[in-house]
């Protein structure tokens, strides 16, 4: 196998250049930078990365852990965090957890033993274990989705209370009154606050907020939908706390031969977007995710490598509502 030594008798430098092409390549000189690139094309020599790892107490790999990856929102997050890690020269580990807190650590406790660098981490709750486990073992961590008002921590995450406030009150000039909300699991943090931001529009129109606590799948949306569709006092309107719960919503609405939107609006969080769909369906309140990524990932570089080394920080964009063809006025 071809090693360091190698390279720099065919190149007529010495190792300790070849060591600085790779690892530092603007202190080398450009003609003798090009001679030992061109020697490690023609010998196909492979850096040993472990052998680096151990001189600079860094392995070059980051994880993102995912609490979800049946979500087109996981693809773009795997997307987003490993295009900009790799643009610095590290190397993503990516693995989920099924939605269980008690996978969630076992999966940490495998990065840990793997000696990532740090942890790009969309919690299934936001309770401080998780965090608190990575940092009490030296590892920089940033969480990406979620609030964490009980760790100190990096996070990066959009407003959902203001969005689902946002959904609520476009649906309110629509002229609808019996507008219910249908949210994942109350244990979840986004799931209260896009019921708590329902709820703000609707006591601020004078109406009584309705919500149902359920889970964030398409079955979950179905059961909810169907038990309030059958309602004398059924709803005109319902918002949803994911895509999942609205595509199940829609489903139920089909399946009682309930036409959307001239018999019942549905409003959601992250609809499937054009890139996935010919012709995307659901208002929805879209989130930024690959600029969530981005920023969560450069923040975590940036404790990885040392450059920042402060208190926690706290990123909170806005999302943006986009109005399709599953929202309309309320009919007489």
């Amino acid at each position: 196998m071809t090693n360091i030594r190698d390279v720099a008798k065919y190149a007529s430098v010495a190792p300790m250049t070849v060591s600085r092409v790779i690892n530092q390549p603007d202190s080398v000189a450009p003609e003798t930078r090009q001679r030992v690139e061109e020697a490690i094309q023609a010998l196909r020599y492979v850096p040993n990365r472990l052998g680096l790892g151990l001189r600079t107490k860094r392995t070059m790999v980051n994880a993102l852990l995912d609490s979800d990856i049946s979500n087109p929102f996981a693809i773009t997050q795997i997307l987003g965090v490993g295009n900009a890690a790799r643009e610095q020269g590290f190397t993503v580990i990516f693995t989920h957890t099924n939605a269980s807190p008690e996978e969630e650590m076992v999966q940490l406790r495998s990065l840990v033993e793997r000696r990532v660098d740090g942890v790009v981490l969309s919690p299934v709750l936001n309770t401080p274990d998780a965090t608190n486990f990575l940092q009490n073992q030296g590892l920089p961590v940033v969480v990406l989705d979620y609030p964490m008002p009980d760790n100190d921590v990096d996070t990066v995450r959009c407003d959902s209370i203001s969005a689902a406030r946002a959904l609520t009150e476009q649906l309110l000039a629509l002229g609808h009154e019996r507008i219910t909300m249908l949210s994942g699991q109350e244990s979840i943090v986004t799931a209260r606050e896009r019921a708590e931001g329902y709820a703000q529009a609707m006591l601020a129109a004078g109406l009584a907020p309705e919500v149902h606590f359920g889970a964030f799948t398409p079955e979950s949306g179905y059961r909810m939908a169907t038990e309030l569709l059958a309602r004398a006092d059924a709803p005109t309107a319902l918002l949803t706390a994911n895509n999942f719960i609205a595509l199940g919503a829609a489903r139920a609405a089909a399946a009682g031969s309930i036409r959307v939107p001239q018999d019942l609006s549905i409003s959601t969080f992250d609809s499937l977007g054009a890139d996935l769909v010919l012709d995307p369906f659901f208002t929805a309140a879209v989130q930024p995710v690959e600029e969530l990524a981005l920023i969560a990932t450069s923040m975590l570089l940036e404790r990885v490598m040392g450059t920042y080394s402060g208190p926690s920080r706290e990123v909170v964009l806005p999302t943006k509502i986009i109005v399709h063809s599953s929202t309309g006025p309320v009919t007489p």
